[in-house]
């Protein structure tokens, strides 16, 4: 399985074969999650994305995993924007929602 460099999933390793030498699952562990620390509070907007809060606060949009990782309550990363979907109301937006913006990486 190859992945394109610098994917998050790039070192991820590959599920080891059982004492028979078997391959269980052919598939990725886990990819580890980072715990940033969080340094700003962002309230949710109208029609905000993660990749544009990510290129606002990042000046890079694929930083938006960051931002997800930084918010651990959440389970899908759309939800720190919208509301799970209930049946009745179709994903409604949190305008007023704080979410944690983590400090930028100071390098690769």
């Amino acid at each position: 399985m190859a992945f394109f460099k610098g994917s998050y999933y790039e070192f991820v390793p590959l599920f080891e074969p059982d004492g028979r030498g078997q391959i269980v699952f052919d598939g990725l562990r886990a990819r580890p999650i980072a715990n940033p620390e969080a340094v700003l509070e962002h309230t949710v907007a109208l029609k905000e994305r993660l990749d544009s809060l990510a290129h606002h606060y990042y000046a890079e949009s694929r930083e938006w995993r960051r931002i997800v990782e930084t918010n651990p309550d959440i389970l899908f990363p759309e939800d720190l924007l919208y509301e799970p979907e209930p049946v009745e109301d179709n994903g409604r937006e949190r305008i007023g929602h704080v979410i944690l913006i983590p400090r930028r990486r100071e390098s690769r």
